[in-house]
């Protein structure tokens, strides 16, 4: 917070030093989703928050962070849950709350995306396929590796079809151009958080299409996806919203 007020500069090594390289690569994401710092959940900072900044350990390894914006109001409250872990015997932040979650914390929320990463792509049917594509490639953004972005290209250029991958191309250079990057069309959005997974579903509306739908707060996110069989594999072939 001293930082924002005076050399934000800093704030990139303080970052590097105090959260995981995992969720080092996601804050960018989450601030293109939200247009917030999700460390402070605003844009900016002013002194009363500065002054009124409380941490509390809420329960096993999660804290809340909470601070005024005006000391003297206290409905203007920003309640921010994060988890620590240790890695390598120094505490680090592990896990920060989206802002479309609230303060919403707890283990048992995230949990649900720990049995996807053992998942593989299962083409004996297209559901299989679009199902299982899809748990894979979700579950490299709640793993929040430090190399998310390489697993999602990799994913995306074995499972998608020339005409699929242009799209995916042309929609993220679309949203480069209005300075937001990493935009991913597949999830229509620039990240997938742990705590929007109970949500995901995928209906079948034909025999080759599908729609994607999961909930990041009170926002419902649908995607209509179409597959064909090439050279005896399943492909996704479109990506519609």
């Amino acid at each position: 917070m001293m930082n924002l007020l005076n050399d934000n500069s800093k704030n990139r090594a303080l970052c590097e030093r105090c959260l995981t390289d995992g969720l080092l690569t996601k804050v960018q994401r989450m601030v293109n989703i939200s247009g917030v710092d999700p460390i402070i959940r605003s844009q900016d900072i002013n002194s009363d928050a500065i002054r009124t900044l409380n941490v509390k350990n809420i329960i096993d390894n999660w804290y809340m962070v909470s601070y005024l914006w005006n000391e003297k109001d206290s409905t203007t409250m920003i309640k921010i849950p994060l988890k620590v872990e240790k890695v390598d015997e120094k505490c680090k932040i592990a896990y920060i709350t989206p802002v479309q979650n609230g303060d919403q914390y707890g283990d048992e929320l995230l949990s649900n995306c720990e049995n996807m990463k053992a998942c593989k792509i299962d083409e004996t049917s297209g559901k299989s396929f679009i199902e299982s594509f899809y748990k894979v490639y979700i579950a490299s953004y709640c793993a929040m590796y430090k190399d998310v972005n390489a697993k999602l290209s990799t994913l995306r250029l074995s499972n998608l079809s020339h005409t699929a991958l242009e799209q995916f191309g042309k929609a993220e250079l679309e949203n480069q151009k209005d300075g937001f990057n990493g935009y991913d069309l597949l999830i229509n959005n620039f990240d997938f958080d742990c705590m929007w997974h109970r949500s995901f579903k995928i209906n079948q509306l034909g025999d080759n299409v599908f729609q994607i739908t999961y909930q990041a707060g009170s926002k419902t996110y649908k995607i209509i996806i179409t597959i064909k069989k090439q050279n005896n594999r399943y492909l996704i072939d479109k990506i519609s919203l």
